[in-house]
């Protein structure tokens, strides 16, 4: 089976349970080629099955991603589930937060619809937890699939899904494939809603001209994988900023290294000040 051309929406599950109602519904094929990880795909979906865990989830991204290395602004989602201290089990929530329980690196998806479902914190730790926080979802890989994402695209078209598994009242050991499968299921509705709501807002972000990028890499020498670092970013700041970047920057550059750190850390500011 052939990779698709040009993929628009990569989504990421640790477990295929997780996974099973989507790829049903959008009628995803199994990818037959020697893979490191679990893919299906059609002609504008990638998702893959990554593990369990932070390690396994930021592999299976990385590995995603460089299989389409030219790719433009993707959606990319996490789908999964998460315990709660109080949730109604099989509820579906977005994360408004994203913490690393061990880094303390914190992301925040920007959130741009009316409509979706209630967004809380995720907290993501390496090993399965029962002690919930409060008002605060617990997982295994949501930090680090933010994490990877964001080299890939813009915040606003990255997003976490997670159906609450385990609560004060059911434990993580009630949990099974099969009932993982019947709350995904059942979340199916509002899961394609968002998923489709992202793509439309790839559409837009992606039909304008992208400023400054000729410009830029006809004055320092960028590897490939620097380009496609440059061209994300720039588009991010796109989004954020209706200024040209460059035109705001006119001290030197040594190299590209040097611009690519200036971009990323005046991207970072202006999402600060959202």
């Amino acid at each position: 089976m052939k990779n698709p051309a040009s993929p628009k929406v990569f989504i990421f599950a640790a477990l295929e349970c997780e996974a099973k109602a989507l790829i049903y519904h959008l009628g995803l094929k199994k990818n037959t080629n020697n893979n490191a990880f679990t893919i299906y795909s059609d002609n504008k979906t990638i998702l893959t099955i990554t593990g369990v865990g932070k390690v396994a989830m930021a592999g299976g991204v990385a590995y995603a991603m460089a299989l389409y290395p030219h790719l433009q602004m993707p959606v990319l989602v996490n789908i999964g589930i998460a315990g709660h201290k109080n949730q109604a089990l099989g509820t579906l929530h977005m994360a408004a937060k994203v913490v690393d329980s061990e880094s303390g690196k914190t992301f925040y998806p920007q959130m741009l619809k009316n409509g979706w479902p209630e967004a809380k914190e995720i907290k993501t730790m390496s090993k399965p937890c029962s002690r919930y926080n409060s008002d605060c979802l617990i997982d295994m890989e949501a930090a680090a699939f933010y994490e990877m994402a964001i080299r890939f695209s813009s915040c606003e078209l990255i997003h976490c899904l997670k159906v609450v598994s385990d609560n004060e009242q059911s434990s993580i050991e009630k949990i099974s494939s099969k009932i993982v499968n019947d709350w995904m299921t059942n979340q199916l509705t509002g899961i394609v809603t968002i998923i489709h709501d992202l793509t439309a807002l790839k559409a837009s972000v992606c039909s304008t001209e992208l400023n400054d990028f000729d410009e830029i890499v006809q004055q320092w020498h960028f590897t490939v994988s620097g380009e496609i670092k440059l061209k994300s970013l720039l588009q991010q700041w796109q989004v954020l900023s209706t200024d040209h970047w460059l035109s705001m920057n006119t001290e030197g550059f040594s190299n590209a290294k040097g611009v690519l750190k200036k971009l990323e850390s005046d991207v970072n500011a202006l999402e600060v000040y959202l």
